[in-house]
């Protein structure tokens, strides 16, 4: 007599296995999964796989693992994301010595939150994007071609918008510092592929953009 429910479970092992089948960012979890179902479907009972199973579980989710964080290693590399990278390749280097589930689950969230503060600070620098079309008003209010009468407030105008600017970047670097000692902006980092790509506009007019907002903000 067929034991429905074993069928059942071999056949829900083989396509845990499938599922990766000739998939080469894949390959460590084909082959953990391949193991655990070729265990599966050498029993004849249910109870066979207790044995048999061990510590193939756990391999299968350390497999996944790997693999996804060289997913994201690739992806990150193509893309200069110098800082992002970090978290997969603390994880890969430090996955080979896990050996349960639990083991590495906990290591890649402690590595991945310590990551995040790393881009956080990364990120912070591009404040001088969000701060480009101030630049821009301070440029349109400073030359701006109105009667004389009209030209103080023009340029009145112009120097109260420098000056949130350099209140922003103050405030900006006062809350940093809880995060990352003497953290400071860095404006020119925003010429950097991970930064720069966000930017619609030329490298020259970002370069020109920036020493502007240097000596706006005294950095």
């Amino acid at each position: 007599m067929v034991d429905q429910i074993l069928e059942d479970y071999k056949a829900y092992y083989q396509s845990r296995v499938e599922r990766y089948a000739g998939n080469q960012n894949y390959i460590n979890s084909y082959n953990a999964e391949k193991q655990l179902s070729d265990a599966m479907q050498s029993c004849n009972n249910l109870e066979e796989f207790k044995l048999k199973v061990g510590n193939l579980n756990d391999a299968c989710t350390i497999a996944l693992i790997k693999d996804e964080n060289l997913i994201e290693k690739k992806h990150f590399e193509k893309h200069q994301e110098i800082h992002r990278i970090k978290a997969s390749e603390r994880i890969l280097e430090k996955v080979e010595s896990c050996k349960t589930s639990l083991d590495v689950a906990t290591m890649a969230v402690e590595e991945t939150n310590k990551t995040s503060i790393e881009i956080s600070m990364d990120e912070a620098h591009r404040q001088f994007n969000s701060d480009w079309n101030l630049l821009d008003e301070i440029t349109v209010y400073e030359n701006a071609i109105v009667p004389d009468k009209y030209k103080q407030n023009m340029l009145s105008i112009a120097d109260d918008i420098k000056k949130s600017l350099v209140a922003g970047v103050e405030s900006l670097e006062k809350n940093n510092t809880k995060w990352q000692s003497s953290w400071k902006i860095v404006p020119e980092k925003n010429t950097e592929n991970r930064h720069v790509r966000l930017l619609p506009f030329s490298k020259q007019n970002i370069i020109e953009q920036i020493a502007k907002y240097k000596s706006i903000i005294n950095r």
